[in-house]
């Protein structure tokens, strides 16, 4: 439900419980195989201390975050700003994303593709169809250039390499037979021709690609030529289909005689394709539109997975959709979204309440005191204020690095894992270098490709080529932190909202300067003066870190000079020279020719208000150098005095050494020499002076811990230590002599080794050896609160324990056996050194008594042993020892209770055996014995019976005499055959029935009863003739003399107890 108030669209406030705004990283272990081999960058977590200080703790990690250019930071469990965004009245537009033209080889063979297509348009034979080979596309832009490298479709068909080009293409010969044939047909009739003709016409092309003015929007002046640029004869003017310019037919290369039927394209549309590409607008969403919109797509394109889409499936299906030419997605992305329009995910600084601050506030990290952004005058939307990215599954922001180098921090606010992927700021001329070999058509069309965030590459290709890549999964409520120079890129696996900005911490100034090169070299726009920058923190010096200005140190002194040498050269043209007064508001004037700003000095003409750098005065007019006048915000001297200024600032080494001589007199604190030591790495002081330092300061802090450790300040970690308190003391008051530094805690060591030595007096060996426990306990509970830990207070302990262990074992041994409190008496009794004693024998032979008894015990209960039963009432005064009772125990009464059910079960399964042998299996009638499945059910229960017992060895020989039985009919009535036992059975009984039905009937012979036929046989004992082929019986047998048994009288009943 939304309504309109005013021009804004309100609608329901977001609902925050509908998406992940806390992520369990323990429940997401890093992936130790991730599609390509990526290694993961490393995940930081900050404790509650360090996490006080943001740029100070990215500073602490930046030395091994820098080696993979980008990092995580998952802070402490308790942090959960609270999103502030006004939901109800938040409104954003997208951008449309196709993910096969956003990587740079895709988008080239596309791109190609399209030439081909518009080119076989205007010739008027279309390619309706790509050619197939495997049930795939022909890749034409990747077989164009495999061509190509072997010498041209000449060479390639003399050499017979078309089958050595299909394995490079990725086909089979045996899967596809006609693959060299395709191969050359595809070429011959799609590629060749366009080849033909570009190269007929490269040139023009080529000088097409170099003008940056080019526009691919219809334009309705189009009734003039673009080549004789005349207006005349409109009657011959043909109109691109592209563009919609105009071109005489007689103009053209080579000249028409009249307008085409079909679509028609000119040279320009033709040949630079894709030269405009970028991301067009999509529509306008709620953050609730935008979700149904988000969770509709992924839930329709993963339709036949099953159950919850893992990261592992969403990214291996991002990266196939990227690299496939011929499958197209397309997504929305709100990306760059500026928060002083729309708002921040975070509280406003002035909104924030009294005493509650917040320093990863990314609309506090620009400006914090540590920042360099603090020396901008002006607002930079998206480097000093914060953008908005709100993503779906599949968005995907581009390969870049941060504009002038900065820093960069990313949090998420809410929603689906976003992947990142960085190369550290060491490979960039790698990583550039490999884009630009990977797809030179792009960097050919367009030189500044990798400043316009449209292009993904695949970091499969980045790490054949040896570049560094690292990944890192972001979740809610983690921030991702990108370093210098470094490229990184990424996608979203579904709704999400992020916030980012840019900082610029002091050991940025070097990354920025190189920046600023870069930009005046591809004529890029600059976002802020770096030099300008330079001039206010320098002119602003009180307000920075006096003891660490090295980077205005050398930043200052290189920007003198850059600008002294450009004004050298510039001088050599004998120009008018001006000094801008200081009320000149002219600071943002930019060179016309390479963008840069011209803050310390520009060259203006009076011909235009333009202006230029040094570098580019030629570019800016036509006029003499009269007309050109030098403008200087500094003059040479006012520059010399400024960088002076600063290079004299800070703490000589001198300085620096008659402060620390200060210093060790006024008994400074650990905190004191450590900002020293810092100050002396930042100003250059000798590597032997702060060895010096460091060296003392590792003394003192040893000697500190220690006494710290000895006056129970400080918990004592040391277990090893084999001194005790007396030595140990005496030890740290003989090094203050050496070190020759009075340490404040030498008063409280002092007491307290006074003390030690007279508590130590009262332990006088009759007070030992006196067993009188009355006199022993005061003494002892004195030391204790002493924490002393002397020999002899370490044997007064023993004695005074040794009481309450005693007392502790007559307590267990009165008590059913427990086998955990036994073992710690034992224990107990070597720590106190009795371990030989009496009482710790006797403890060891009950334990092992009692671990065989309770052994024993298990074994019947499971039915491992067994015993007579007339031992049953014997085995319950099991740990009773009548020669020495003082061994006696009594177990638990749950295992005597476990042992009695053991035994009644195992009396009526012994009844049940009885009964079955004595009762069911000596009925008359077979059918009526238990069967053979019942006996073996009621042996396997027997194995676990606790008694001896006869008659489960009658029953064990009756099931083997049946299995044998068995066995027996198995073979009588098989004879080979296929059919199941059962089967066979019912056959032979079938069989039976009809012999006895039709047994009067006469004529009628054999089992089949049919008439008299062939050769027959004879059952000597029932007198029946047998048809030979139906009974099986040798001829051999037939016309000899051998007694014959038919089957039918065969006795085949079984003589034993149970049924089959």
């Amino acid at each position: 439900m939304s309504y309109r108030s005013g021009q804004k669209v309100i609608s329901e406030p977001f609902d925050l419980s509908t998406v992940k705004t806390t992520s369990q990283e323990s429940t997401h272990a890093p992936k130790h195989k991730r599609i390509f081999g990526l290694e993961e960058a490393p995940t930081f977590y900050p404790t509650k201390e360090e996490f006080k200080d943001p740029l100070g703790y990215i500073a602490k990690i930046s030395a091994e975050g820098a080696k993979f250019g980008i990092v995580k930071i998952i802070p402490p469990s308790d942090y959960k700003p609270e999103f502030s965004l006004k939901t109800e009245s938040f409104r954003f537009k997208t951008r449309i994303q196709k993910l096969n033209s956003m990587e740079g080889e895709t988008r080239t063979n596309v791109n190609y593709l399209e030439q081909l297509t518009k080119y076989h348009i205007i010739t008027g034979k279309p390619v309706a169809k790509i050619p197939q080979l495997d049930k795939r596309p022909i890749d034409l832009y990747k077989l164009k250039n495999e061509v190509a490298s072997r010498g041209g479709i000449q060479e390639v068909t003399k050499q017979k390499k078309w089958a050595e080009i299909g394995r490079v293409l990725g086909y089979a010969r045996k899967n596809c037979t006609s693959m060299s044939n395709a191969l050359k047909s595809a070429y011959s009739k799609i590629i060749l021709p366009y080849e033909i003709w570009y190269a007929q016409h490269k040139e023009d092309a080529e000088n097409l690609l170099k003008k940056k003015d080019i526009s691919y929007i219809n334009d309705d002046n189009n009734d003039t030529c673009e080549i004789c640029h005349k207006t005349q004869d409109e009657e011959n003017l043909l109109l691109c289909d592209g563009c919609n310019r105009g071109y005489h037919l007689y103009c053209l290369t080579p000249p028409l005689s009249s307008v085409p039927k079909t679509d028609w394209y000119c040279l320009q549309c033709l040949t630079a394709v894709g030269k405009d590409y970028g991301f067009e607008d999509g529509s306008e969403y709620s953050l609730t539109d935008f979700q149904k919109f988000c969770d509709k797509f992924k839930k329709e394109w993963f339709s036949k997975t099953n159950g919850v889409i893992t990261e592992e499936e969403c990214e291996n299906e991002f990266w196939r959709l990227v690299n496939n030419p011929h499958e197209t997605c397309e997504v929305e992305y709100g990306a760059d979204l500026h928060s002083t329009q729309h708002g921040s995910g975070f509280i406003a600084p002035e909104q924030m309440a009294q005493g509650v601050f917040d320093p990863w506030n990314l609309n506090m990290i620009p400006v914090s005191p540590q920042s360099l952004f603090t020396h901008i005058k002006t607002d930079i939307s998206g480097m000093m204020i914060p953008w908005l990215y709100i993503g779906m599954c599949f968005s995907a922001f581009c390969w870049h690095n941060e504009d002038h180098y900065t820093y960069s921090i990313n949090y998420m606010h809410w929603g689906e894992t976003k992947t990142w992927y960085g190369v550290p700021g060491s490979d960039t001329a790698k990583f550039e270098e490999t884009m630009k070999k990977a797809m030179p058509e792009l960097f050919k069309q367009q030189p500044d490709l990798l400043f316009q965030l449209v292009t993904m590459f695949s970091p499969e290709r980045l790490l054949k080529e040896n570049v560094k890549v690292y990944a890192v999964d972001q979740r809610p409520g983690q921030f991702v932190v990108t370093f210098p120079k470094a490229y990184h890129s990424g996608f979203n696996h579904g709704f999400n909202f992020c916030e980012a900005v840019n900082f610029a911490p002091l050991d940025w100034v070097d990354y920025g300067l190189e920046c600023v090169k870069r930009y005046k070299e591809f004529r890029r726009q600059p976002c802020f003066s770096h030099d300008e920058l330079l001039v206010t923190a320098a002119q602003n010096l009180k307000t920075c870190y006096k003891s660490d200005i090295d980077w205005l140190k050398r930043g200052i002194s290189d920007m003198q000079q850059r600008e002294l040498a450009d004004r050298k050269s510039v001088r050599t043209r004998k120009l008018k020279e001006v000094a801008l007064s200081e009320d000149d508001t002219r600071e943002e004037l930019q060179c016309d020719y390479c963008h840069c700003y011209t803050y310390l000095s520009f060259i203006g003409c009076t011909c235009s208000d333009r202006v230029s750098c040094l570098d580019h005065s030629s570019e800016l007019c036509d006029c003499s150098s009269s007309s050109r006048t030098l403008y200087l915000r500094f003059t040479d001297k006012q520059l010399d005095d400024l960088v002076k200024k600063i290079m004299n600032s800070g703490y000589s080494p001198e300085k620096w050494t008659e402060k620390l001589n200060k210093l060790i007199q006024s008994r400074p604190t650990m905190k004191m020499l450590s900002e020293l030591l810092k100050e002396g790495e930042e100003i250059g002081v000798s590597s032997e002076s702060l060895a010096a330092l460091r060296d003392f300061m590792e003394v003192m802090e040893r000697w500190v811990a220690e006494a710290e450790r000895v006056l129970d300040l400080k918990a004592d970690s040391n277990k090893s230590v084999s001194k005790g308190r007396i030595e140990r003391i005496q030890s740290l008051l003989e090094q203050t002599r050496s070190i020759g530094y009075e340490f404040p805690h030498v008063p409280q060591l002092k007491e307290y080794l006074d003390k030690l030595l007279a508590y130590e007096a009262t332990i006088t060996d009759d007070l030992m050896a006196s067993n009188d426990k009355q006199a022993q306990y005061p003494v002892y509970v004195e030391g204790k609160s002493l924490r002393a830990d002397s020999k002899r207070f370490i044997k007064l302990r023993g004695i005074i324990k040794s009481y309450s262990w005693l007392a502790e074992v007559e307590k267990v041994l009165n008590a059913p056996y427990n086998a955990k409190s036994i073992r710690k008496l034992i224990k107990d009794a070597t720590d106190l050194g009795i371990a030989e004693g009496p009482w710790p024998e006797r403890l060891n032979l009950i334990e092992q008594e009692a671990k065989r008894c309770l052994q024993f015990i298990e074994n019947l209960c499971r039915g491992r042993q067994k015993i007579e039963l007339h031992e049953e009432q014997s085995v319950f005064s099991i740990g009773q020892n009548h020669e020495n009772p003082q061994l006696s125990f009594t177990l638990e009464p749950h295992l005597l209770i476990r042992l009695q059910n053991a035994m009644a079960r195992s009396k009526v399964i012994l009844n049940q055996v009885e009964d079955m042998l004595t009762t069911k299996c000596t009925k008359s009638d077979i059918l009526e014995r238990p069967a053979y499945a019942d006996g073996q059910k009621l042996m396997s229960i027997c194995r676990e019976i606790v008694f001896k017992s006869e008659k489960v060895q009658r029953l064990s020989e009756a099931l083997s005499s049946m299995n044998v039985w068995n066995e027996t009919v198995r073979a009588t009535f098989m004879h080979g055959r296929q059919k199941s036992l059962e089967y066979v059975l019912r056959e032979t009984l079938s069989n039976v029935e009809n012999i006895t039905l039709n047994h009067q009937k006469l004529g009628l012979y054999c089992i089949c009863r049919k008439p008299e036929s062939g050769l027959m046989i004879a059952c000597d004992i029932c007198k029946e003739w047998y048809h030979n082929p139906c009974v099986r019986v040798p001829r051999s047998v037939v016309r000899s003399s051998i007694s014959y048994v038919c089957p039918i009288s065969t006795d085949v009943l079984p003589k034993g107890l149970f049924i089959s």
